[in-house]
C-alpha cells in the first residue's frame, strides 16, 4: 500500500514539474521540435535507430563502437641489404642484421649465432661496424 502512495506522490510531483516546464519558453520550443521530429520520422516510416543514423550522418557525428576492435596495419619491413664478399677464398653473403640464419659454413667455423660470427669478422678485420667491414672486404650488393 505504501508503494502505491509513493507512486501517486511521485506522479503528482511529476505533473507539477511538467506544468512548470511547459510554461518555460525554451522547454516549449524543445517540445515542439521533438514533436516535429517524431512527425517526420513517422511520415517517412523510419524506425528510431534508422532515423538516428540519418541525423548522425547528416551532421557527421562519430559515435564510438560498442566493442572496440583493434585494427592492425601490416607494414612490410625493408629487408636488410645483403653483400657478397670473399672470406678466405670462399664467397660468402653477409647482411647487416644481427639475427641471421646460421649456415653450415658458419657452423663449421664454430659459431652458434650469426651475431657472434659478424662480431668475430669485425674483430679480425679491425673495423668498428658492419659498413666498414663490407668496405674493407670489397662487398658487392646482392639483389634478389
Amino acid at each position: 500500500m505504501s508503494k502505491l502512495l509513493d507512486l501517486l506522490a511521485q506522479q503528482k510531483a511529476l505533473a507539477e514539474q511538467i506544468k512548470v516546464l511547459e510554461s518555460d519558453e525554451k522547454e516549449a520550443k524543445v517540445l515542439k521540435f521533438v514533436e516535429d521530429l517524431e512527425a517526420l520520422r513517422n511520415k517517412h516510416g523510419y524506425s528510431v535507430p534508422d532515423f538516428l543514423d540519418v541525423v548522425h550522418s547528416l551532421h557527421r557525428v562519430k559515435t564510438p563502437a560498442k566493442t572496440a576492435q583493434s585494427v592492425s596495419v601490416k607494414t612490410t619491413r625493408a629487408k636488410a641489404p645483403k653483400f657478397k664478399v670473399m672470406i678466405n677464398g670462399v664467397e660468402t653473403i653477409l647482411q647487416s642484421k644481427k639475427a641471421g640464419a646460421v649456415g653450415k659454413t658458419i657452423e663449421a667455423l664454430g659459431f652458434t649465432t650469426y651475431a657472434d660470427y659478424l662480431a668475430d669478422l669485425m674483430k679480425k678485420n679491425k673495423v668498428a661496424d658492419f659498413d666498414a667491414l663490407i668496405k674493407k672486404l670489397g662487398g658487392v650488393p646482392v639483389t634478389t
